[in-house]
Order: structure tokens, then C-alpha cells, then sequence
């Protein structure tokens, strides 16, 4: 039986927008299995094509279906909107409701489910009559910092989560911590709610020599939203300058301008700039530094932590419950405690990269021995799952009539 897996997203992968969902959709096309197709409705952020027309694009060498149905720039979509009828989210369900009768003929046209990432969508899909699987990335709305809407509209994502529940056909948590609280909170629902881990290309972010100079060099990947606390990170960078004296640089791979924060003066001096940088530009860059930082409030499984750790990189970050699977303290990196008090943990985070530095030295922190702690953490490995659970569904729904009916096509 040929498969076909959809995606509907507000995204371009020909596009330059960097972050964890952007890395999960793209790298579905790149590992597509041979018994698959792909197809994208998402957004023509190049404004290149027609809206609400098929085309046939490509990507790292896979061919795919791409449906746009809004036309929405990367340089709108870097940073985080002010109101709802600015959100690319907003838009681009007008767009998904504008073309439904296109998305809904082509969504019919082969045995097709869909792999959706933003419960915001699921009534939508719902509503078509396709079966689709529902992945949740990060702790939804949690009451913490946030510079998206979801801080002013916590409700209606909540809202939006129950109705995804409800409605799809399995619900995939990125950790097992979201996966027990999403149980807890719907249990007639528990059967269908399971984890599906984020993972990191191996044949990308490979170990490799850490640099041969003095420096010690803390990258980043990723927007600077306000739950990834850049203020901290930036803080963390220049205590550190102060313990190590010259050659400490921050390295930040990302669209968001670290200008608007205020506590970025303090290490302009240190900082580089790589801007957009395709996963093969991120390897680059992080085969130049010594260690990755990561200072969030809240995360799925973020790729940034799994890239760097791949890279053969340690990471130095603030605890968080699913890093402890990863970060080993003393071996790939070190899990810093939360406190109240945002100089304390600069403090403390500033003095894990000190000993980082240390056991890089003394040969107690090496490539190897980071990116071993990782080794499940693999495409071949959590996205044969995310496969797998498309070829069950599309049996379940479509395997005996598709047959029937290929089988009668035949003999006519």
C-alpha cells in the first residue's frame, strides 16, 4: 500500500525559519520512507507560487506536494506577534478556510493522513474526515514569561487542546513529563496519548575536534523568545567572561534580534551573529564552540540541546525534568537548579561552564563521550514511529476499500 503523509502547518521548509517545529517537519521530508509521500499545506513564505494550487518542490534531495494557502514572510514570522489578526497561526487558518474545498479535494484524492503539530488545527482536520495524529511540542500554556499570545489567550489554547484530544486519532507528547500530565488530565483519553522524542540527524551532528585555541565559545539555536529567559543566557555569558577573562564568545544561530533585551550589552563585545543557518550551518558553527547553553523556563525536548550534545558538544543549562535523560552531569554537559533569583543562577550556570571547560581539558568531557549520551536520540529510530503510526492509521481507515478498489481498477 503507498502512503501519503500530510502536514498542515503555518510553514515553508523552502523557507529560512529556524525552531524546533520547523526542524521536525523538514526532517519528515528529508527520512521519507520509500512507501510515502509527502504533502505540505503551509505557507509560500518566498511569494513565489499560486495559492491554493499543487506544485511539486524539493527538499535535501526529496521531492514533495506543496499546497499553500497563505503568503506570509520569514521577516514577518521572526519574532513573536502582538495581536491575534497579526499571528501567522490566525492567518493561516483564514487562508486553511479560504482554500478548504482545494485542501479537502486533494486531502481525498489517495489515502492520506495527516501529522498535525498545532492542536490550534485540529478542529479543522476533524471537520475533513481524515485521520490524523496530534503531536504537542511543549507544555502549552503554562503560566510562566511568554512573548506569543498564548500568555494573553491561555484559555482558548486550552480549549484548543481538549478538542485536539478528543478528536484525533492518537495524541504524541515530545517528552514522557507532558505525556503523564496530558493522561492525568484526560483520562478517558489515556489509551491513545504516547511520547515520540525529538531526535538529531547523526549524520549532520557528528563529533568532531573541539577547537585547538584558548577561546571558549557558548552557542545557541533558536528564537529568543521571553520562556528561553535570553536575559539570563546573556548574563550567564558575561559572568563567565569574568571567570575566564578574554576569548569567552556567545555564538547565536536565529532570526530574533538580541538588541531589544537590554542585558545583551553586556557581552555586544563577545557576541556572534550567524543569523539563518541551515542544519548543515548549525554543525558548522557548533564544530567551532565548546559548549551549548539553554536557560528555558519550559521545553518539549528541545533540537538545540540534541544538536549541540550530537556535535559532541556539552551543554550547560537550567534544570529542566527531561534533560536529565541527555545531559549527564560531568560527561555531556551539567543541570543546573532552579531558584528565584535570576543573578544566583547566573552565577552557578557561569560556574558549570568553568568545569566544562576543565574537563574538556583534562580529557573528561570528549566529543565521543558527549554524543554517546544520545544514542537513541536518532531519526531512524523516532521517526520510523512517526511512520509507523500513519501506515496503522491509513490501514485502519483505507486499507481494505483502497485494495478493493485498485484490485477492480485492474480488471477493468
Amino acid at each position: 500500500m503507498q502512503h501519503r503523509l500530510c502536514v498542515i502547518h503555518s510553514f515553508d521548509p523552502r523557507g529560512a525559519k529556524v525552531g524546533g517545529l520547523e526542524t521536525f517537519i523538514r526532517d519528515m521530508i528529508a527520512f521519507l520512507p520509500d512507501d510515502f509521500t509527502f504533502l505540505m499545506v503551509g505557507v509560500d513564505s518566498l511569494g513565489d507560487l499560486e495559492l491554493g494550487r499543487v506544485t511539486r518542490q524539493t527538499f535535501r534531495g526529496r521531492e514533495f506536494d506543496f499546497l499553500p494557502v497563505l503568503r506570509y514572510s520569514d521577516e514577518q514570522a521572526r519574532e513573536a506577534a502582538t495581536s491575534i489578526r497579526q499571528s501567522i497561526n490566525f492567518q493561516f487558518m483564514q487562508g486553511l478556510l479560504r482554500h478548504i474545498g482545494t485542501v479537502r479535494s486533494v486531502l481525498r484524492e489517495r489515502p492520506t493522513s495527516v501529522d498535525l503539530q498545532r492542536v490550534e488545527f485540529a478542529s479543522v482536520v476533524r471537520a475533513l474526515a481524515i485521520p490524523f495524529v496530534q503531536m504537542l511540542h511543549g507544555e502549552g500554556a503554562p503560566k510562566l514569561q511568554m512573548d506569543s499570545l498564548l500568555k494573553s489567550y491561555r484559555y482558548l489554547h486550552n480549549v484548543n487542546e481538549w478538542v485536539a484530544v478528543k478528536a484525533c486519532d492518537r495524541f504524541l507528547c515530545v517528552n514522557p513529563i507532558i505525556t503523564e500530565r496530558i493522561r492525568k488530565t484526560y483520562p478517558s483519553q489515556a489509551h491513545k496519548i504516547h511520547t515520540l522524542s525529538t531526535w538529531v540527524d547523526k549524520r549532520t551532528f557528528h563529533p568532531r575536534p573541539l577547537p585547538a585555541d584558548d577561546g571558549f565559545r557558548v552557542a545557541f539555536a533558536g528564537r529568543l523568545d521571553l520562556f528561553k529567559v535570553p536575559s539570563l543566557m546573556f548574563k550567564t555569558v558575561a559572568r563567565l567572561s569574568d571567570k575566564l577573562g578574554p576569548g569567552v564568545e556567545f555564538h547565536y544561530m536565529g532570526t530574533s534580534d538580541p538588541h531589544r533585551f537590554p542585558e545583551f550589552k553586556l557581552i555586544e563585545d563577545k557576541a556572534v551573529l550567524h543569523g539563518f543557518k541551515t542544519a548543515d550551518g548549525v554543525a558548522d558553527v557548533l564544530a567551532n564552540v565548546n559548549a551549548g547553553i539553554l536557560t528555558s523556563e519550559f521545553e518539549g525536548m528541545p533540537f538545540s540541546v540534541l544538536e549541540s550534545l550530537g556535535s559532541g558538544r556539552p551543554v550547560g543549562a537550567i534544570h529542566l525534568p527531561q534533560l536529565e535523560s541527555v545531559i549527564k552531569n560531568g560527561v555531556s554537559g551539567f543541570l543546573v537548579s532552579r531558584s528565584d533569583d535570576t543573578e544566583d543562577m547566573a552565577e552557578r550556570l557561569a560556574d558549570a561552564f568553568v568545569e566544562i571547560r576543565a574537563g574538556q581539558r583534562d580529557g573528561l568531557i570528549t566529543p565521543q563521550g558527549v554524543a554517546d549520551e544520545i544514542a537513541d536520540f536518532r531519526p531512524e529510530v523516532q521517526l520510523a514511529k512517526c511512520y509507523e503510526n500513519h501506515r496503522e492509521l491509513q490501514r485502519a481507515r483505507f486499507g481494505t476499500a483502497h485494495r478493493r478498489k485498485v484490485s477492480v481498477a485492474a480488471y477493468l
